[in-house]
């Protein structure tokens, strides 16, 4: 029964599909537009001579010329159903150039032609049956030639009007990319710009320290007037700038050197602990409770160590910087068996939906002067990224941040 069921839809859609396929063929063939022209037409008249042809052949029985050979021969006198049948061929031909006007036109034609003999003429009871059945059967026919021809017509325009607003729409697209390139060449040179001018600024303000501590130290020991203390106090104070400055020429450097990753089996948690080492005396001189969630069964991975320590202990650190009147940080691992996760959030002052979204730019930061020069954020994105993960940050302002770190336990190269 299936099968039945299966093969009859099978032979109606090849049906639908070559009767659809040769409308379509058709509808290509015909001329269009000449509707337009009228009796300009070639086509108007060669439907006009047909149907006069046809008319002569219906009448010719009751005219004068039915005594004069060819139209004395059986086929003019006796088979008006034949007759009537001729109608056809122009009706169907205005049905297939004209569309339903033509089918309807022609068919009124049709219909004035056939109802005098019938009326006059015909020896029937009925006399108009027939002759009416036939122009039904008729029109109907070029109608339904003439719907699916003009339903042709109407997708070959709309297809036609698809390909052009495709067309447009490509070259718009195309204008479109030249445009965004052009952005993005403008982006960046204006963060080139923009890092720039925090270079110099970072680096400018601890050599001017230096300088200015250079010229009191030289001054003094010129006129013998400093003391040991002194002397240590402004060694120190340049020492301090010197080791600020270090500090900032190597974050620049582990932001643009982007060294990819020596990857190893690791226990992320090992990773977590050590980075918290460096950090804990920090949280306790600001009161801040730490609770560790540390997943005892997570499984190793292969990452970079000292490359996620590094990221560890700056998201560490800044949550700790981000309550200094005190809080709880929460350190979190757990594992779905495809990636392993690390959240660190704080109840600090959170940041601002504007600040948010420049989170991860290099040289932006919201700590106070001297604190950071907002590297290691985008550091530790470009570390997360080389490990095929991702990073995310979920923060509101007065509650706290939550960052998200996910790690995939198979690390494979990008071919």
């Amino acid at each position: 029964m299936e099968e039945t069921v299966n093969i009859k839809s099978t032979l109606k859609s090849t049906a639908q599909r070559w009767k659809e396929s040769l409308v379509a063929k058709a509808a290509e063939w015909l001329p269009q537009g000449d509707i337009a022209g009228g009796v300009r037409s070639p086509h108007f008249w060669v439907i006009t001579v047909l149907l006069a042809i046809g008319t002569l052949f219906y009448y010719v029985d009751q005219t004068p010329l039915v005594a004069i050979p060819p139209f004395n021969h059986s086929f003019f006198t006796t088979i008006h159903d034949l007759h009537r049948t001729l109608f056809f061929i122009p009706i169907i031909y205005a049905a297939l150039v004209f569309t339903v006007w033509g089918s309807l036109i022609t068919s009124f034609v049709f219909l004035c032609v056939v109802l005098p003999r019938a009326l006059l003429f015909s020896p029937y009871p009925d006399p108009l049956l027939r002759p009416l059945l036939l122009v039904a059967f008729a029109a109907f026919i070029s109608l339904l030639i003439a719907t699916q021809i003009d339903r042709a017509n109407r997708e070959r325009r709309a297809r036609a009007e698809l390909d052009a607003v495709y067309k447009k729409l490509s070259k718009a697209d195309e204008r479109l990319r030249e445009s965004q390139l052009q952005l993005i060449q403008a982006d960046k040179l204006a963060s080139l710009g923009e890092m720039a001018a925090s270079i110099a600024h970072e680096v400018n303000n601890p050599l001017g320290g230096i300088l200015v501590y250079t010229k009191l130290l030289s001054k003094k020991i010129a006129d013998d007037s400093i003391s040991k203390e002194t002397t240590l106090n402004y060694l120190s104070k340049m020492e301090s700038e010197l080791t600020r400055s270090t500090k900032l020429i190597r974050n620049l450097l582990d932001f643009a050197r982007q060294s990819p990753p020596a990857l190893r089996e690791i226990n992320l948690n090992e990773v977590i602990n050590q980075a918290f080492d460096l950090a804990a005396h920090s949280a306790e001189l600001q009161n801040i409770q730490v609770i560790k969630e540390l997943d005892p069964s997570l499984p190793r991975l292969m990452a970079d160590f000292d490359q996620l320590q590094q990221v560890c202990t700056n998201l560490i650190m800044n949550a700790i910087q981000a309550m200094p009147e005190g809080g709880k940080l929460t350190i979190r691992t757990s594992s779905d068996g495809a990636h392993v996760k690390v959240e660190v959030q704080d109840t600090g002052v959170g940041i601002s939906p504007e600040n948010m979204r420049k989170l991860f730019t290099p040289f932006f930061t919201t700590k106070g002067k001297g604190k950071g020069v907002g590297l290691g954020l985008a550091v530790a994105y470009g570390i997360i990224q080389r490990h095929r993960g991702k990073i995310e940050a979920q923060s509101k302002e007065g509650e706290g941040t939550t960052f998200t770190i996910h790690l995939p336990l198979r690390h494979e190269e990008k071919g």
